[in-house]
Order: structure tokens, then C-alpha cells, then sequence
């Protein structure tokens, strides 16, 4: 009988996750960049017409001026800038890397614009019942306050920016967009304030807008924005001071040593993480979401010392788990050492974190699934006997050459060339299916590229070139394989590793031992939803290195591949 106090797999992954500060930092943050966003863009309505602000505004309202809008908003502002001021009073700028550091810095300078903007809207829409709609908006902001504005609309969509890129840095569909999004980061803040500015100057230029404060109300404004002010300041100035007391703490308490394989020693007060350790010791350490626990590139192999590393948390375990990473490897950004330990970056080291490079996944490899081809060129030797090395380089190029293009053309990738053999990876960016779909076109294609070959190779050689082709999907581990030097190239080449890469080439060779063109495994024939058909035979085979037989497709020749499942779209 099951202890009653065990929970079962299935409540263990039904049961509520505690959120953690990073977690609790980026939902705050997307609620409030959702609402500059669209904020932004309601402004940039102003080049159509005011009363097409007006009419988006009324509609914008119903949510943020809605009770549980307006609750989620303070909520999500406080949560967000008291996150911020803890995040202060522990940094350091050498720790955090410039980017986090203008991070940071923008948005503890937001409030200070902030304040005066909000309490002139919604807080005396609250105080007096003002209709602070957008007309009134530009009456009372234009011109006086149209120089703030700009450096309110600057200081908040850069701070948010940032984040967000942090947060998508890893994720591949991010990274091939990245242009589009860099384009409309530009372009949003730009229009908003062009809508603003073109409003505002009609409605000065026929407008009727009378001020609705009395001057009484007024002076209360004022003196609530003057208050609301000291009040941030001073808990900037605390947050400051508890700042320097722990800069003072970090120079007299005790320190510890990190020691980094085939690098320096780092010496560093305790209560640092190893991400952190790095930075202050100016050693390279590549950290994609900027030490967020958002990625997992940051993760170091403790070589010595794991006692005097604490249990990872929650948040670490995740990005561990996910990985199949094993006890002693952590990541250095949640990682607080006691004590001196030993340790090897599992990026090279001299790969920037804050640089472009630093989102190119491969370098410390990924887990995909995908579908690897092999493509052999038959009885080269024999073809070649006798002939100059001039012919037999032509040869060889036009076939490689040609192959390697159709390959490209259908959405695969050339690994590598074998000398007469090519290897292709498909799906490193798309899903299995369309991955195996994929190269079965490249496959047909292939097929007729040879024919076309044969054509016009048939007075240079004795027979018509013959292929061989194996295909097999399944997971591979994707990366770069080589040395990263910091002078002289970078001589690393993305390869696929794996049993998926091996059962491909194995099925090539059984091309030839079957006496077709191609052999497919039924994970990529199940993918791409091919069944018997005129030409494709499946069968058993035995496999080396496999303990018991498989089932194949033999297919006589590529092109007798249906349509239907040599089609990428």
C-alpha cells in the first residue's frame, strides 16, 4: 500500500511550481511592457487623426482602467521596481556586464519621469474627477513636456528591449527574425512620438481645451508630485547606502578562490556567484540571458570542491533537468560558492557572452530530432582508373557540387563532404516531419540532378555515374566540433552526432548490398508517411552494430518516391 504521503508522477506534475524572482521579474515585466506597447501604439495613431487616439484610448481603458487591470498594473509596477532596487543594491557593474548595467540603470531613472506622467493622468482623473483623456493629455503636455516625454518613451522601451532580449536570446525562431524585431524596435518608439507630436500641434492649433484645474487642485498636484518624488529618491538613497555596505562587506569579509582549468585563479569575497566571480575578475564566461537561469550556457563541470557548493535550487534544477546534466555540473549564475573550488567552462572561453556569437547554440550543442542523409558516389575508383587528377577532381566536383546544392535547395544542411560521400542534416530548424519531407525531395531531386549529370558526363566517362543514398531520423546532438582560437579563424565546424548519424551511414552502405538507390528507415518513412508503393519494398535487414534486424524501405530509385511525400509544403 502507497504511503499516503507520497504523491503519485502524475500529482508531482500536476502540483503548483513556487514562482521564483526571475520568474516574478519577467511576468512584471511583460504585463508593464504590454501596457507601454500598446500605449506607444495608440499613440502613434495620431498621424490618422485624434479621434482615432480618442476611440482606441476608450477601448485600451476598458482593461487598464478596469478594477482588475488597475490592481494587476500596481501590482506588476511595485513587484517589478522592488525587484529592481534588490537587484541594485547587490550588484556591481563589473559583475552585470554593460548591458544589464544600462538595464538596470534606465529603470531606476524611469520613475523619476514617471511619476509626474502618471499623477497627471490617471491620478487626477482619481483625485478630481478629470477627464484625462487624450485631448486633455496634449493640451497640458505640449510643448512644455514633449522633451520629457521623448526621454520617457527612450528610457522605457530600451530597458524593456533589453529584457526581452534576454529572454527570446536563445530561442532559434528569435534568432532567425532578429532583424524584423531590431526593425520594429526602432520603428514603434519612433511613431509613437511622431503621433504624439503631430496631435499635439493640431490640437494647439484648433483646439478649445480649457485647463480644468482650479488652482487649488493644481497646487495639490504639485505637491503630490514633489512628495511622490522624495519618496523614490530616499529609497534610492537607501537602496545606495545598503549598496555600499555590502561593497564594504565584499573588501573585509573573507574571500575564496575559483580556479579555472587551464586559466587563472580568480579570487573573490564570499557571496558572489561563480557568474559573477568571472566578471569581477574580468575572465570571459558566456552567459546568453545574462545570468538569468533563462539559458544554460553559463554551466560550469566542478571539478573540485562540490562540497562546498550548496543544493542547487528549484530554478537550477529545472534548466539541469532538462539538460540530463549530471551532479556536477551547475550554473555558474545560480551557483554561490563557500569555499574554494576548481571548475571547467563547458563554453569556450574565449566566446564573448554579451557579443552576437553568444546566441549561437551550437557552440556548446543541442538535442534535436532530425532526419541525416548520406550520399555515396559508386565505383568511383573503377570509374576513374587510368585518368589525369585533373579529370577525376571535375568529376568528383560536378557530382558533390551539384548534389550539395540540391540539398541546399530543399531546406538541408551540408555537413560535411567524405571524399566521394556527402553527408546533409534536415530539421535542424523545423519540425521531424517537415525535416523528413524534406529529404525525401532532396532525394527525388537528387535522383533526376543525376540524371542530368549523366547526361552531360557521357562522352568523359566509361559508365554512367551511380548514387547511393541512406536516410534514418531520430535524435542528434548538434555542435560545433573543432578549436575556437581567438586569433587566427575559428576552425570549428557544425556537425550531428549521434546513433542517428551512424544508422544513416549504415543504411547507405546497404543501398549497394541491396542494389537500389536509396534506403530509408521507417522513422523517417513513418514521418513523411511513406507506405509500399511501386518501387519501395520494405523489408528486414540486419544492421551492424544493431543486436536484432529492422525494418527498411528499399527504394529502387529516388524518383520512384510518390509525390505526396517528397513535398516540403
Amino acid at each position: 500500500m502507497a504511503d499516503a504521503g507520497s504523491a503519485s508522477p502524475r500529482q508531482a506534475a500536476l502540483r503548483v511550481r513556487r514562482p521564483t524572482v526571475v520568474d516574478l521579474r519577467l511576468a512584471s515585466g511583460l504585463v508593464l511592457f504590454a501596457f507601454a506597447l500598446t500605449h506607444l501604439l495608440n499613440h502613434a495613431l495620431g498621424l490618422v487623426s485624434i479621434d482615432t487616439m480618442l476611440a482606441v484610448q476608450e477601448a485600451r481603458m476598458i482593461v487598464t482602467r478596469s478594477l482588475p487591470g488597475t490592481v494587476i498594473l500596481i501590482l506588476s509596477a511595485v513587484v517589478h521596481l522592488a525587484l529592481g532596487l534588490a537587484r541594485f543594491t547587490q550588484s556591481h557593474i563589473r559583475r552585470m556586464g554593460w548591458q544589464n548595467a544600462i538595464q538596470l540603470g534606465f529603470g531606476l531613472m524611469i520613475p523619476i519621469m514617471l511619476i509626474r506622467h502618471v499623477l497627471g493622468t490617471h491620478g487626477v482623473n482619481a483625485m478630481f474627477g478629470v477627464d484625462d483623456d487624450y485631448r486633455y493629455a496634449l493640451w497640458v503636455m505640449w510643448p512644455g513636456q514633449a522633451i520629457n516625454l521623448a526621454l520617457l518613451i527612450g528610457l522605457v522601451w530600451i530597458h524593456a528591449c533589453i529584457g526581452l532580449h534576454h529572454w527570446l536570446g536563445g530561442r532559434a525562431w528569435y534568432r532567425r527574425t532578429l532583424r524584423l524585431w531590431q526593425g520594429l524596435a526602432l520603428l514603434i518608439p519612433v511613431l509613437g512620438y511622431a503621433g504624439f507630436v503631430s496631435a499635439a500641434r493640431l490640437e494647439q492649433a484648433t483646439g478649445t481645451f480649457r485647463n480644468p484645474l482650479s488652482l487649488s487642485q493644481y497646487a495639490r498636484y504639485v505637491d503630490l508630485v514633489t512628495t511622490s518624488n522624495w519618496i523614490y529618491l530616499c529609497l534610492l538613497a537607501a537602496a545606495a547606502a545598503v549598496w555600499g555596505l555590502f561593497l564594504v562587506a565584499d573588501r573585509l569579509g573573507s574571500r575564496i578562490t575559483v580556479t579555472y582549468v587551464d586559466g587563472p585563479a580568480a579570487h573573490a569575497p564570499r557571496g558572489l556567484s561563480i557568474l559573477a566571480i568571472s566578471r569581477v575578475n574580468r575572465i570571459p564566461h558566456a552567459a546568453v540571458c545574462g545570468g538569468r537561469a533563462r539559458c544554460s550556457t553559463c554551466r560550469v563541470r566542478v571539478m573540485k570542491g562540490q562540497d562546498n557548493l550548496p543544493p542547487p535550487s528549484d530554478l537550477e534544477q529545472r534548466v539541469l533537468r532538462r539538460l540530463g546534466a549530471p551532479a556536477n555540473v551547475r550554473l555558474a549564475c545560480q551557483v554561490y560558492p563557500k569555499g574554494n573550488i576548481t571548475i571547467s567552462t563547458l563554453l569556450p572561453a574565449k566566446i564573448m557572452p554579451d557579443t552576437d556569437m553568444g546566441i549561437d547554440r551550437y557552440l556548446w550543442g543541442v538535442e534535436r530530432d532530425v532526419t541525416v542523409m548520406f550520399c555515396d558516389l559508386r565505383e568511383f575508383t573503377h570509374l576513374t582508373e587510368g585518368r589525369l587528377p585533373y579529370d577525376i577532381v571535375f568529376v568528383l566536383n560536378q557530382f558533390l557540387g551539384r548534389m550539395a546544392e540540391t540539398i541546399e535547395d530543399t531546406g538541408g544542411f551540408v555537413d560535411k563532404f567524405m571524399g566521394d560521400s556527402v553527408m546533409a542534416i534536415f530539421g535542424m530548424e523545423v519540425s521531424p516531419r517537415v525535416a523528413a519531407l524534406q529529404a525525401m525531395a532532396a532525394a527525388r531531386a537528387m535522383d533526376g540532378v543525376l540524371d542530368g549529370l549523366n547526361q552531360s558526363l557521357r562522352e568523359a566517362l566509361p559508365a554512367p555515374l551511380a548514387m547511393g543514398i541512406g536516410m534514418h531520423s531520430g535524435p542528434a546532438i548538434l555542435g560545433r566540433i573543432g578549436t575556437m582560437r581567438q586569433a587566427g579563424g575559428d576552425t570549428s565546424a557544425l556537425t550531428a552526432l549521434g546513433e542517428t548519424v551512424n544508422l544513416a551511414s549504415r543504411l547507405e552502405g546497404k543501398s549497394k548490398e541491396l542494389g537500389v538507390q536509396l534506403v530509408v528507415s521507417t522513422e523517417t518513412a513513418d514521418l513523411a508517411g511513406l507506405g509500399p508503393c511501386a518501387g519501395c519494398v520494405p523489408q528486414m535487414v540486419d544492421v551492424r552494430g544493431l543486436s536484432h534486424p529492422i525494418k527498411v524501405y528499399a527504394v529502387r530509385r529516388a524518383t520512384d518516391l510518390p509525390v505526396s511525400v517528397a513535398a516540403t509544403s
